[in-house]
């Protein structure tokens, strides 16, 4: 499971920076290009419109990995280790599923996409395959809260993540 978690954690990193480093010099470069010579490069825009589609799939994935996604713990915790640890269980059971539902739910859609011969405008990109990401950042997902819920059915402690402890910082009353 650590050899798992490892790749797909390089994979997301891996396409997370490049996107963010392409999106900057794409933009930087148009705005020098209609700042110095007058014209502005067609296809920043739809690269760069692919490329957030990839940072916001994969980077769910990514989130999930890091114990970064938002969490309402009012109820959580006030219970115990053990319920804590029950209740980490079945959150991240249900998540994993309801990705893999978005993800079949993405797959019809581009399905629909292919179907209707979509293209990009200026590209001319069948927009079919930039749409393959969404249902890979929720694969992704899926197998991160798998991981998790894994983590948590071997390990003593509760993970928010398969690396991540659910651990708070105490502060003293009156300490800034």
């Amino acid at each position: 499971m650590n050899k798992l978690f490892a790749i797909i954690q390089r994979i997301e990193a891996f396409l997370l920076a490049w996107s963010i480093i392409i999106i900057a010099a794409l933009s930087i470069g148009n705005v020098v290009c209609r700042a110095l010579f007058g014209f502005s490069l067609a296809c920043v825009g739809e690269v760069s419109q692919f490329l957030i589609i990839v940072v916001t799939f994969i980077g769910l994935s990514y989130a999930a990995s890091q114990g970064r996604h938002i969490r309402m713990t009012a109820l959580y915790d006030q219970l115990n280790r053990r319920w804590r640890k029950i209740m980490m269980v079945i959150i991240n059971s249900l998540t994993a599923l309801l990705m893999l539902l978005l993800a079949g739910y993405a797959f019809e859609y581009i399905n629909t996409v292919r179907f209707l011969d979509t293209i990009s405008p200026v590209l001319q990109v069948p927009l079919y395959l930039i749409y393959l990401f969404v249902p890979l950042g929720f694969i992704l997902s899926a197998i991160q809260y798998g991981l998790t819920v894994f983590r948590n059915l071997t390990a003593p402690d509760v993970y928010i993540s398969y690396s991540q402890k659910d651990e708070y910082e105490t502060t003293v009353v009156g300490e800034v």
